[in-house]
C-alpha cells in the first residue's frame, strides 16, 4: 500500500484538506470558503470559530472521498500568515475575529512608530519594515481596544497566535501553544538571528512573551490529531503559506523563485543560510528549517492585491463578466490604448512599502475602450511582479526563471503577458495545488519518508512561458503612474 499524507491549507478565502502521495499527487480534497467580514473601510476579519469547524468538516469530507481503508502517515499545516487571533487558553473562545493580514485599521499605529523611527528601524532584526501588514501592529490594536483581553493578559489566560497556531492547538487538544519559524518570522516580534521571540521588541509593543507560542523548526512534531477520522496522525510540518507554495516547487537552491498568485501576488527567492537585508524595499524572511538544522532564508516581495482587484474590477464595477472577457482583451487590442491602473487599495507593498498611496487609475482619453481598460488590469499584475524582480536583481540575486503557481495562473494570456514584461521565464507545473502539496511532503521530509532531492526529482512541468515582447517603454510609463498613487495625499 503506497504511503499517504495530508495537509491542512488555511487560506485567506477557505479552508482545504488534501490527502495525496509522496509525489504530491493529490488522490482526495475538500474545501470551504469562509466569510469575509468588512466592519469598516479597511478593516478584514475572519471568525476562527469558522475556520476551525470549516478545517473539521474539509477532514471528515476529503476523508469520506477517498475510496476504501486508507491511513495517513503524516499531515502538514499551512495557513495565511500575519493574520492574528487571541483566544483564552481555559474557554478556547476567542476574544474577537482574527484580524487579516491586509487590514490597515493599524495605520495610526504604525504612523506613531513612523513619526519616531525611520521605516526600516526593525529590519535588522526582524527583516520587516514599519507596515499595516505584520502582527504585531494588529496585536498592539487588540491589546488597545479589547477590555476583556486587557483584563485577562495580566493574569496569564490571553494566547495570541497565528491562524497556525489556532489550528495545532485545537485540532491536538494537547494545548500544544506551537508556531514554526517561518510564521513567527511575520510578527515583527521574532529574531531572525536567534530565530526566538526578542525581549526588546515584545516591550517596544507592550506584549507578553507568555502570550506567545512556543517557536519550532518547520518540520518538527507538533502534536498528533484528535479527530476520528485520523486519531493519532502526527502534525510534522508548520509553513506559511507562501512558504509552503515554495517547498511545492522545490526552492531548495539559491536564487530559486516563486510567484503564487490569488488574493495579492507574494514573490520569493531563496538566499541561502545567510541573512541578507535587502536595500530595495524586500521582506527577508525564513524560508524554512529542518529540525536541528541551520534555517534558509528568502527574500520576498508581496504584491498587495491580484485577484482582488479583478473580483472588485468585476463584481462592483462590472467591467467584465468572466475570465474569458477580460483574457480576451488582449485579443482585441495591441496594447493598453496609454491606460495604467495601480491597485493601492491597501497602500503599495513591495518595493514601497507606502500604505498612503491610493488605487489610481491614469491615462484616460476619448480613445479609451473597455478593452483597453481591461487589459491595463492584466497588466497592473504583471507590472507590479517586475517591481518586485527588478528590487531582487537589484539585491544582488539574479532571477533566470519563475516558477509560478495560485488560481491567478489558470489563464494563459495573463502568464504570456507576464514573461513579455518581465522578461523571465515562467515555469507552469503539473500540480498547481503547490502550497497544499508542499505542506504535506515537508511532513513527510520530516518523517525521512522523502529528502529535499526526491522532491526536486519529482517536480513535473506543464507549461513553460517565455517572453516575446518588450514592454521597456511601457514599464517606464508605469513607474510614472506609480509615482501619481504615491503622491496623491488625501485631505483631512
Amino acid at each position: 500500500m503506497q504511503q499517504l499524507i495530508g495537509s491542512i491549507d488555511s487560506s485567506t478565502t477557505g479552508t482545504r484538506f488534501t490527502i495525496c502521495n509522496l509525489n504530491g499527487e493529490q488522490l482526495s480534497y475538500h474545501y470551504i470558503t469562509h466569510k469575509q467580514i468588512t466592519p469598516h473601510q479597511g478593516w478584514l476579519e475572519h471568525d476562527p470559530i469558522e475556520i476551525l469547524n470549516n478545517t473539521i468538516e474539509c477532514i471528515k469530507q476529503a476523508h469520506k472521498k477517498m475510496d476504501g481503508v486508507h491511513k495517513l502517515a503524516t499531515i502538514g499545516v499551512t495557513n495565511q500568515r500575519e493574520t492574528v487571533v487571541a483566544w483564552n487558553k481555559h474557554t478556547a473562545i476567542p476574544y474577537m475575529n482574527a484580524i487579516v493580514w491586509s487590514d490597515t485599521r493599524t495605520h495610526d499605529i504604525c504612523q506613531e512608530y513612523l513619526n519616531k523611527y525611520p521605516k526600516n528601524y526593525f529590519q535588522q532584526k526582524t527583516g520587516l519594515p514599519i507596515n499595516t501588514y505584520f502582527s504585531s501592529y494588529k496585536l498592539q490594536w487588540m491589546i488597545q481596544n479589547n477590555q476583556a483581553l486587557r483584563d485577562d493578559l495580566n493574569s496569564g489566560n490571553v494566547l495570541f497566535g497565528t491562524i497556525d497556531c489556532w489550528i495545532v492547538w485545537n485540532l491536538t487538544r494537547e494545548q500544544n501553544h506551537l508556531t514554526d519559524v517561518t510564521n513567527a518570522s511575520r510578527t515583527n516580534l521574532m529574531n531572525l538571528h536567534t530565530l526566538q521571540w526578542d525581549e526588546e521588541l515584545l516591550n517596544q509593543f507592550n506584549i507578553p512573551k507568555s502570550c506567545l507560542p512556543q517557536i519550532k523548526a518547520s518540520n518538527s512534531n507538533f502534536g498528533s490529531l484528535k479527530i476520528d477520522e485520523y486519531e493519532g496522525v502526527p502534525i510534522n510540518c508548520v509553513l506559511g503559506d507562501q512558504q509552503a507554495a515554495a517547498i511545492g516547487h522545490a526552492l531548495f537552491h539559491e536564487g530559486d523563485c516563486k510567484n503564487t498568485q490569488g488574493s495579492g501576488l507574494f514573490i520569493m527567492a531563496n538566499i541561502g543560510e545567510n541573512i541578507k537585508i535587502s536595500d530595495y524595499g524586500l521582506l527577508t524572511t525564513v524560508l524554512y528549517q529542518k529540525e536541528n538544522e541551520k534555517p534558509v532564508y528568502a527574500f520576498e516581495g508581496a504584491v498587495e492585491s491580484g485577484g482582488q482587484l479583478f473580483n472588485w474590477a468585476k463584481d462592483k464595477l462590472q467591467w467584465f463578466d468572466n475570465w474569458e472577457q477580460l483574457s480576451q482583451s488582449t485579443v482585441n487590442t495591441e496594447d493598453n490604448g496609454g491606460v495604467y491602473i495601480v491597485p493601492a487599495f491597501s497602500g503599495l507593498f513591495t518595493p514601497f512599502w507606502n500604505f498612503d498611496a491610493t488605487g489610481t487609475i491614469i491615462g484616460l482619453s476619448y480613445y479609451t475602450t473597455k478593452d483597453h481598460i481591461r487589459r491595463a488590469i492584466l497588466e497592473s499584475v504583471c507590472y507590479r511582479t517586475k517591481d518586485v524582480i527588478k528590487a531582487m536583481e537589484q539585491s544582488g540575486i539574479k532571477i533566470n526563471k519563475i516558477h509560478v503557481d495560485g488560481g491567478l495562473t489558470k489563464n494563459k494570456e495573463l502568464m504570456q503577458l507576464q514573461a513579455d514584461i518581465t522578461q523571465k521565464k515562467l515555469v507552469y507545473p503539473e500540480i498547481i495545488e503547490s502550497t497544499a502539496s508542499g505542506a504535506a511532503m515537508f511532513a513527510a521530509v520530516g518523517l525521512k519518508l522523502l529528502t529535499e532531492e526526491q522532491i526536486i526529482q519529482n517536480m513535473k512541468v506543464q507549461q513553460i512561458y517565455e517572453g516575446k515582447k518588450s514592454y521597456e517603454k511601457q514599464y517606464k510609463q508605469w513607474e510614472l503612474a506609480v509615482n501619481c498613487a504615491l503622491q496623491f495625499k488625501k485631505i483631512e
